[in-house]
């Protein structure tokens, strides 16, 4: 490999990383509207799936029950769409750890998880709040019922900037096709449960774009418009209870494992980069795409939940990431000291750990593979974990890691000292 192609690669896996660490850590709101809508971009850390002894849930039941104009549809039918209308309200929100299931006879419950601080929870049950039955009326009597919520098509949020330079925030609500425009000086009375709101521009093209005083944010504008979302459910919903669920190990237990990780990989970066050098902040650089790759694996497999035993899994992994490195590093490290010449130290160093490499990776594959089927849901967590991230150990070490030497020593095959390589011992 020649030079130029070498450093033409490090700035393209700099690139990539950058992207990709990014895309772990940065949560960000797309900067273009798309149909009125302004969609959040929630990262990988923030899309992890928590288990109940380190993060918080809520749960919320409600009773179902059937309109009057919905008495002869099937109750169960109804239920069901519900339930997936209901779970795809909150997720929308950027809250990923959702289900929703039938309480009884008619009743449905939703469980939120991931809620990590009680900010959470009360965001929570302002989203979902307490869903009513929404009308849209000719009169303040609600005698001239100009649309109902089935008349609904689609509800958006946006804003537009004035003539003055403020910013007015909106929730747009589009009629179906069949219901008639009204004139822009003719009034239109949005009743929501006992609220009522007096638009004085008609319908135009089968919308009403509705700003109120209170909409000082997008949040706002966007609250209500999940008021409205609420209100289009095929069931009413009435809320019977409410039950916040802290961690098993604490409020505050996410944050300190957090702080805790965090503190165990800067060590292990400053342990590499001292004793390694510039082979150290290689190394460095191979265990942020370990990093990167592993947590896009852990938030896009359905079924992987982190707990407690989760995270030790995590930390072994990173080890056995790290130890494959230093495998290498330390068997070089002698060839060099003999008199070997740098790029044929390494060669050697690879070719000896390759096995062992392989060895402890599968050691920690086939454990967590026997994990998944132990009945117990903080073993399964330990198991998913492991069998993911060995697998990306695998290969970091033998695949990137082994490029990454390869394009550095296509800039330096000779000093050895660069590495905190010595010929004969430090001293010599």
């Amino acid at each position: 490999m020649t030079k130029n192609r070498s450093r033409s690669l490090f700035v393209l896996f700099s690139i990539i990383l950058v992207v990709c660490l990014i895309a772990c850590f940065v949560n960000f709101t797309y900067p273009l509207a798309v149909k009125g809508n302004y969609y959040s971009y929630s990262n990988f850390v923030s899309n992890l799936k928590l288990g109940e002894d380190i993060s918080s849930s809520l749960r919320i039941v409600y009773r179902a029950e059937q309109g009057e104009e919905e008495l002869t549809t099937n109750y169960t039918e109804l239920r069901q769409s519900t339930m997936n209308d209901l779970k795809h309200i909150v997720e929308a929100e950027g809250y990923k750890d959702v289900s929703v299931a039938e309480y009884g006879s008619d009743g449905i419950v939703i469980s939120i998880g991931n809620l990590l601080t009680i900010d959470d929870k009360n965001a929570v049950e302002a989203l979902i709040g307490n869903p009513t039955a929404i009308s849209f009326s000719m009169d303040a009597e609600k005698t001239d019922i100009y649309a109902t919520a089935k008349d609904i098509k689609n509800v958006t949020t946006g804003s537009n900037v004035s003539q003055t330079g403020e910013v007015i925030y909106f929730t747009m609500i589009e009629f179906n096709d069949d219901i008639k425009d009204v004139p822009a000086d003719t009034s239109i009375y949005i009743n929501i449960g006992e609220q009522q709101l007096q638009w004085t521009y008609g319908v135009i093209d089968g919308q009403i774009p509705i700003t109120l005083e209170s909409f000082t944010s997008e949040l706002d504008a966007v609250t209500f418009a999940n008021q409205i979302k609420t209100g289009m459910l095929d069931l009413s919903l009435t809320q019977i209870s409410s039950d916040y669920v802290s961690a098993s190990y604490g409020e505050f237990s996410t944050l300190l494992l957090a702080i805790s990780v965090a503190i165990f990989v800067i060590f292990a970066f400053v342990f590499l980069i001292v004793r390694y050098k510039q082979m150290g902040w290689l190394a460095v650089f191979n265990l942020l795409f370990f990093t990167v790759v592993g947590l896009f694996l852990l938030q896009s497999i359905p079924l992987v939940h982190i707990n407690l035993a989760g995270l030790i899994a995590i930390m072994i992994c990173f080890v056995l990431a790290i130890d494959g490195m230093v495998m290498v590093f330390e068997k070089a490290k002698e060839h060099y000291q003999n008199g070997t010449q740098l790029y044929i130290a390494f060669r050697e160093a690879q070719k000896e750990s390759l096995f062992k490499t392989i060895f402890l990776n599968a050691i920690v594959l086939i454990a967590g593979f026997i994990c998944l089927f132990m009945p117990i849901a903080s073993i399964q967590s330990f198991g998913w974990v492991a069998l993911v991230l060995s697998l990306v150990s695998a290969f970091t070490n033998l695949a990137l890691m082994r490029l990454f030497i390869k394009m550095y020593l296509a800039l330096n095959n000779e000093n050895g000292k660069k590495c905190n390589f010595h010929r004969g011992g430090k001293d010599a």
